[in-house]
């Protein structure tokens, strides 16, 4: 993890420097400053010292695994019905993983009181909530950074990207690199003006 921390940070902070000279970061309220070549510059330097955290797993299958894996954190209780097997003089019989043997599936038996007395351990006391937002979704700041996102959002639409068609494979190439020998797409042709003392404008091309 080590090395793939250096490799990720390294990454990023090209990633973020990058960005900044085709002119696609904003900075709004106190990061304003930072949208000077010299500041910005100075800021990214900080970030090389500093070890970043890196976590590496399997990707989701998509958008609902991810639903269902938030949803078992956030709205579960503390067992689910399908775990309860019996209750029966004043005992309730449950089943439960043992994660020190494989995950093996075992059951347990408690007297009503205690297992009440576990259940009521995953409630949350008076004053305190399941679910907390940080950022801009933050209560503190909710009602300032929201209004303030939607408003750079409307007025830093996405940038136009040029699409350059290349010629089908059943097209001939007639131009090729004199460096790499690599096909030459033709981007833009300039017409024959007799006004231009000019009387010949050869094509120009783009190496790919």
């Amino acid at each position: 993890m080590g090395v793939l921390s250096k490799v990720f940070r390294g990454k990023f902070v090209a990633g973020l420097k990058r960005a900044f000279l085709q002119g696609r970061l904003t900075f709004a309220g106190t990061l304003k400053p930072l949208q000077h070549e010299k500041a910005f510059a100075s800021f990214l330097r900080t970030l090389f010292p500093q070890n970043w955290v890196v976590y590496a797993k399997p990707p989701f299958g998509g958008p609902q695994q991810v639903i269902g894996y938030l949803a078992r954190y956030t709205h579960r209780v503390a067992i689910s019905n399908h775990r309860l097997v019996a209750f029966h003089d004043d005992q309730v019989t449950f089943c439960w993983k043992d994660y020190a043997h494989g995950s093996k599936k075992r059951t347990m038996t408690l007297s009503s009181q205690e297992f009440l007395r576990r259940f009521l351990l995953h409630v949350l006391p008076r004053g305190f909530v399941r679910i907390r937002f940080f950022g801009f979704l933050a209560n503190r700041g909710r009602a300032t950074l929201l209004p303030q996102c939607r408003l750079l959002l409307r007025n830093n639409p996405e940038p136009h990207i040029t699409v350059v068609t290349k010629p089908s494979p059943a097209e001939p190439v007639t131009f090729r690199c004199p460096v790499c020998a690599g096909p030459m797409i033709i981007v833009e042709t300039f017409p024959r003006d007799n006004t231009s003392p000019f009387t010949l404008r050869r094509p120009t091309f783009d190496s790919s």
